[in-house]
């Protein structure tokens, strides 16, 4: 078996390609099944957030990483093959355990130690599992990082100093605006990132804050807790001239706001400045937006100055983090080489036991029906006698640092039957 991952992130893209790479969740089954349907892999698991797209796969066939690299390519996604080419990677064996250990944990984050990662990857598993396409190995690896990324943030500082983008957006606004208090603030989207902004927003007093998302229902479950007010989308006209921030972190696949929409809002705010500040990937507000007059537009990409900020501080909690990934990865190994060895193990007791029931079989036909102290004492010899013998060969397949070459040997040396156990 061989454990690979396609992909990129915003370590190797701007965000003008990593949303030309964003795949909708409804998509994602079928690109998985895809993949397997031409043979490329035997299962897959695929995460495609606002600042990464990758996929992690299993597969048999040694020219699979290369192929997969290429295929992945060209679908399903829009960007050209010879940007894809520029900006994503590949990664096989312990290099891709390791980096998907690392992003479960936060490490790989644009903010160090963000929690929001974790939850996409269970997320991205149970979508697998729900699409069939998700089996026992990969499965195992997936549940080593998730396990890394757990422990990541029960015991280390970086867990008890939660941080996320919202947390980034925030400190963005008040590096930008200054005292935020009575800023009025409009949030697009009803999703987890606008519940963390509106939650930390809070505590800067701030003037009223609207929350807008595909139903007014849906932002109202949002902001009425919190002490906010829904708005529909169409009635934000109404709204926007007591509004200084937008932020806006929809699942739109296109764009929410364009030139036109936010001059006629700076025309009703009489030309008062705007900051946008545009989390979602694909991007909810056209680049053009930033020429508008008095609108100040950033982009996720934008937080990475505050994000830099936010690794000096964290960088002490970091060694933590990578001594439990190393663990975890420990851990995985072992899980994988002992189901690598589980066939063998099976085949190599029922080979033994086949022999001791044959050899018991003549001696008990010796042995009269009515001497049952005997038979009984010539049973539970045979039964010693295999549990001994099969005692070294099983640990030295589940202790081999090289299990697969301790399964030939022992393979070989007994003529198993790996067939029968597989079928």
């Amino acid at each position: 078996m061989e454990f690979i991952l396609v992909g990129l992130s915003h370590q190797t893209a701007p965000v003008d390609i990593r949303e030309q790479v964003f795949i909708p969740e409804a998509a994602v089954g079928e690109c998985v099944r895809r993949l397997i349907d031409h043979d490329l892999i035997e299962s897959g698991v695929l995460l495609s957030t606002c600042n990464r797209t990758e996929l992690y796969a299993v597969t048999q066939a040694p020219a699979a990483p290369d192929q997969l690299f290429e295929s992945f390519g060209w679908w399903p996604h829009v960007l050209p093959f010879a940007a894809w080419r520029r900006h994503a990677y590949q990664l096989t064996g312990e290099d891709a355990m390791t980096h998907l250990f690392r992003v479960a944990s936060g490490l790989d984050s644009m903010v160090i130690g963000e929690a929001q990662i974790l939850g996409q990857i269970k997320a991205a598993l149970a979508r697998a599992r729900s699409a069939g396409v998700v089996e026992v190995r990969l499965e195992i690896i997936l549940h080593g990082a998730i396990r890394a990324g757990r422990r990541t943030r029960h015991e280390t500082e970086l867990g008890r100093s939660p941080v996320s983008v919202g947390h980034a957006a925030v400190a963005m606004a008040a590096q930008m605006l200054g005292d935020l208090s009575g800023r009025g603030v409009l949030l697009v989207g009803a999703g987890a990132m606008s519940e963390v902004a509106l939650r930390l927003l809070r505590n800067q007093r701030i003037g009223p804050v609207y929350v807008t998302s595909r139903t007014v229902e849906r932002a109202d479950r949002v902001a009425r807790p919190l002490g906010a007010s829904a708005v529909g989308f169409d009635a934000i006209g109404d709204i926007v001239d007591e509004i200084d921030i937008i932020l806006s972190s929809s699942n739109a696949p296109h764009h929410l706001f364009e030139k036109s929409h936010v001059e006629g809002f700076q025309s009703r705010r009489s030309g008062r400045p705007l900051l946008i500040i545009d989390l979602a990937v694909p991007r909810d507000i056209h680049p053009e937006v930033s020429r508008v007059s008095g609108v100040h537009l950033v982009n996720i990409d934008d937080l990475q100055t505050i994000a830099e900020t936010n690794l000096e501080g964290r960088r002490a909690w970091i060694p933590a983090a990578e001594r439990i990934i190393d663990e975890e990865l420990r851990r995985t190994r072992l899980a994988l080489e002992a189901r690598a060895s589980a066939p063998t193990i099976t085949a190599l007791v029922n080979r033994v036991e086949d022999l001791r029931d044959g050899v018991l079989e003549r001696h008990l036909a010796q042995v009269p029906a009515s001497d049952g102290q005997t038979r009984d004492a010539l049973r539970k010899l045979a039964d010693a006698l295999t549990a001994n013998f099969l005692h070294g060969p099983i640990r030295a397949l589940r202790e081999s640092p090289d299990p697969a070459l301790e399964a030939s040997v022992i393979n070989n040396a007994f003529d198993l039957d790996l067939d029968r156990e597989l079928s």
